[in-house]
């Protein structure tokens, strides 16, 4: 499983990302981490400022995931700035070949769970 953040935009903003509640690694502008994780279903959260999302909501995006063997899940990080929400990072799952396509440009930030 692979989350990048190709958008330079909100380079300010770094929440960290979780996968099962368990931190993984930063959201840094221009980079990606990667990590290797059995097939299953899996949750995957930025963990945003409480704030960021909504007044009164969970101060996290979460995608949920049911992983395959032999393939590889992407995930585009999506600043979304705005008064409402000041530098929240939304998760968009895309498909394989938009993902390697563009994780090619970035580089590969420290993550505590492996290399893909």
């Amino acid at each position: 499983m692979v989350v990048y953040r190709s958008s330079a935009m909100g380079f300010a903003v770094q929440p960290s990302y979780a996968v099962d509640g368990r931190v993984i690694g930063g959201s840094q502008a221009a980079g990606f981490v990667a990590c290797e994780l059995p097939p299953g279903r899996h949750e995957v959260a930025v963990n945003n400022l409480p704030l960021s999302s909504n007044l009164f909501g969970q101060g996290s995006e979460k995608v949920s995931l049911d992983l395959r063997a032999g393939s590889t899940t992407y995930l585009s990080a999506q600043p979304q700035m705005g008064i409402v929400t000041p530098g929240a990072i939304t998760l968009i799952q895309v498909t394989e070949s938009q993902g390697r396509a563009d994780v090619a440009s970035l580089h590969q930030s420290n993550s505590s769970c492996g290399k893909a």
